[in-house]
């Protein structure tokens, strides 16, 4: 078993967390931006290629105390570097973040990780040159309040947020891992009739058509290379079986750029949803049990418009009396315009605005 640190968005653990359990994982602990969790090595593909609302997977190689550079070389020193990083493997440290705690130069503790972690592979691998070839082994590191955790990241480079479908967006897109925790938060299943009335490029919707079909996320990751996997390299490439699944998803957008840059997008993704020209407040009234998940629309310029267009969205609740309603904005007082009080809300950031996740589900 190693210990594997899911890289999340601030706020919105409660989703990577729900995906580990589902998955049968335990999870070790959880905090800001971050779920720890247990699992088989061998794993880690599928865990790769299918976790939908995480944005990396590091190992972690250790954790302890440090107030000092002598120190934090011998501690760094003392850790298994050659379990995981072989001969002359290239090791490039991808991040460093210090909160609090008595070594403060990223730098300085860049310089120094590095260097205990040569010197100890040179060690162990008995040799005085170090010439790196092409493996690269990406290095995370995190102090804060003098407790520092070394880790290896799977991915590199782009996160796993960049599934390759979304060509085009538009202004107030989503983060294809928030959009995903989005759809996991709400419960939704595929027996129930989704809608998004603000698709704007589709987000939303295909992850949840992604969700609904099992699909594999398949793209490629820095760890594919490194000598630990070379026994079960072959579960990086998982074979799918094409599954007939039948979901009812629709988005809707007043704009007709959107509807088409979101018809683009579910096509380079293989998923078939329903994508109309429609204003939310045309829609027509159902008294299914159906679920509207969101990004609603915002932004300075358009204020006092998406203040009306909230108050215009009690149509929903009167034209889907059973529906469940999952909504992000920035208004603090949208339940006021919308006419309701949520069941549940909390914030996060997007794209460095802070907004709330309201949830209507009773």
């Amino acid at each position: 078993m190693v210990e594997l640190i899911s890289l999340c968005t601030s706020g919105l653990e409660a989703a990577p967390a729900y995906e580990i359990k589902s998955h049968g994982y335990n999870i070790i602990d959880s905090m800001s931006g971050k779920v720890k969790f247990s699992a088989p090595l061998e794993d880690i593909p599928s865990i790769l290629n299918n976790f939908r609302t995480v944005d990396r997977i590091l190992i972690k190689v250790g954790e302890f105390y440090s107030n000092n550079f002598d120190d934090l070389f011998d501690k760094v020193y003392n850790l298994n570097w050659a379990e995981y990083v072989e001969k002359n493997g290239r090791l490039v440290v991808e991040k460093v973040k210090i909160t609090n705690s008595d070594l403060s130069a990223t730098g300085a503790v860049a310089s120094i990780i590095k260097k205990a972690i040569y010197e100890k592979l040179k060690s162990s691998y008995k040799c005085t040159i170090w010439e790196e070839n092409e493996v690269i082994y990406p290095i995370y590191v995190y102090l804060k309040d003098n407790v520092v955790t070394v880790a290896l990241d799977t991915v590199y480079k782009e996160s796993l947020a960049k599934r390759g479908y979304r060509t085009q967006h538009v202004s107030t897109s989503l983060r294809e891992t928030i959009a995903a925790s989005m759809v996991l938060l709400s419960k939704w299943e595929a027996k129930y009739t989704l809608i998004d009335p603000f698709c704007g490029s589709g987000t939303i919707p295909i992850e949840a058509a992604l969700y609904a079909s099992g699909k594999s996320l398949k793209k490629e990751y820095v760890c594919e290379k490194w000598r630990i996997f070379n026994e079960f390299r072959h579960s990086f490439y998982p074979y799918f079986e094409p599954e007939e699944i039948n979901y009812r998803i629709y988005g809707y957008d007043k704009s007709y750029k959107a509807i088409s840059i979101a018809k683009e997008n579910a096509s380079l993704a293989n998923v078939k949803i329903h994508f109309e020209k429609k204003a939310m407040e045309s829609l027509e009234s159902s008294n299914d049990e159906i679920y509207f998940i969101s990004n609603l629309p915002y932004g300075m310029k358009e204020k006092d418009n998406t203040k009306d267009t909230y108050k215009k969205m009690r149509h929903l609740l009167r034209a889907f009396p059973n529906g469940k309603f999952y909504f992000i904005t920035p208004e603090s007082n949208f339940e006021e315009y919308f006419g309701r009080k949520a069941n549940k809300k909390f914030k996060f950031q997007n794209s460095g605005i802070w907004v709330w996740f309201y949830m209507f589900y009773q």
